[in-house]
């Protein structure tokens, strides 16, 4: 989400930061997302911990 969401930004250019697109709050919600639940790496740990199981 956030690779997508950077990529979006970087489309819109300087607007892509602006509360007038909802890119803006796109990327804010996925890096709120990817803070809490990990990077990919933790997440790719934790799953493959759990398919050990």
């Amino acid at each position: 989400a956030m690779e997508a969401t950077t990529e979006a930004v970087q489309i819109f250019g300087g607007y892509g930061y602006t509360k007038e697109y909802p890119v803006e709050k796109l990327m804010r919600d996925a890096k709120v997302f990817q803070i809490y639940m990990g990077t990919n790496e933790i997440q790719r740990y934790l799953i493959s911990q759990d398919l050990l199981r």
